[in-house]
């Protein structure tokens, strides 16, 4: 018995250096680049807040009716809306889009990334870049539960509100295994890492968009934090529910747009948010999954100009 023991401690022991040594090679290979250092060539402008520096683009004149662009959990940040704000942006409206903290090009702080974080920096951006009257506010999927909360708690800063694939109910329930302390680490860095890109290919219909839009994935997840910020928000985020606020909004404010292959919104979710909010506008979009604003600006960017009454 002890002959037993002895071999099987020797072997947990080999079991366990195997796994750190694969731990410390592919964590070297990740997450190289740091998001101070890329702020130099970035476009647009930056901002420092509260919780961090915020990169942010904003064009039009003062005095136009601003447009508020945030976008979902996506590395890429507010990359997202390339196909969608000059396709609305006619030279009169106030036009702001922003990288979420943790995306993009925006400071990644060790903080909880959590619905508060968001709405925080949202009102301190706001406030700082001198919005005072009520904006519009264009919101794809997590970014949809940030909009919804900021408008619940501040209804008389928001004119209309457009959800694009939201993703609000708290849906995302990750293994219990990422609750355990090192054990985490290990799993972001030898599994998950590895093929986060090539998870998020369900999200998609289009196939050769998709590989597209992967190379801007490739380079922005490979920016220092990735991995830290996106288990938190799958901890503190994306698994608790912001759709209650929905209920919060006065009514005729809001259009939901959402793709007929969106693995995180089946048709039949509909009836939750028609059910806190009966006025609710919807449009379900052919041939696109979790980004219909992405797959079909065709479709999707009229939807947005008649809802929010900006002509081109």
């Amino acid at each position: 018995m002890k002959k037993l023991l002895k071999v099987f401690a020797w072997l947990l022991a080999a079991v366990l250096v195997a796994g750190l040594a694969t731990y410390l090679v592919m964590h070297a290979s990740q997450e190289k680049l740091q998001v101070a250092r890329l702020r130099a060539k970035a476009p647009g402008q930056f901002v420092h807040l509260p919780d961090g520096y915020v990169h942010y683009s904003l064009k039009g004149p003062g005095n136009g009716q601003p447009i508020v662009f945030i976008h979902g959990g996506g590395a890429t940040g507010m990359e997202v809306w390339d196909k969608t704000i000059p396709a609305l942006y006619n030279g009169q409206q106030r036009v702001l889009a922003y990288d979420l903290y943790g995306r993009g090009f925006s400071d990644r702080p060790h903080v909880h990334y959590d619905a508060d974080l968001y709405e925080r920096q949202l009102v301190s951006l706001l406030d700082t870049l001198g919005f005072r009257g009520p904006v519009d506010v264009v919101a794809m999927s997590m970014g949809a539960a940030i909009a919804m909360q900021f408008t619940a708690h501040h209804p008389e800063r928001v004119r209309k509100l457009v959800l694009l694939g939201p993703a609000a109910s708290g849906d995302l329930r990750p293994s219990s295994l990422l609750s355990v302390p090192l054990l985490d680490r290990f799993l972001m860095t030898c599994y998950w890492y590895p093929r986060s890109i090539e998870n998020q290919r369900k999200e998609f219909q289009n196939m050769p968009l998709f590989d597209t839009y992967s190379q801007r994935l490739r380079y922005f997840i490979n920016i220092e934090g990735y991995k830290r910020i996106t288990l938190s928000t799958w901890h503190d985020m994306l698994n608790k529910s912001q759709l209650h606020f929905l209920a919060e909004v006065p009514p005729n404010k809001v259009l939901l747009v959402y793709g007929d292959s969106d693995p995180f919104f089946p048709p039949q979710k509909l009836d939750d948010y028609k059910k806190l909010y009966p006025t609710l506008v919807s449009q379900k979009i052919t041939s696109a999954g979790h980004m219909p604003h992405y797959e079909q600006p065709a479709q999707v960017n009229p939807l947005i100009r008649d809802f929010l009454g900006t002509g081109k």
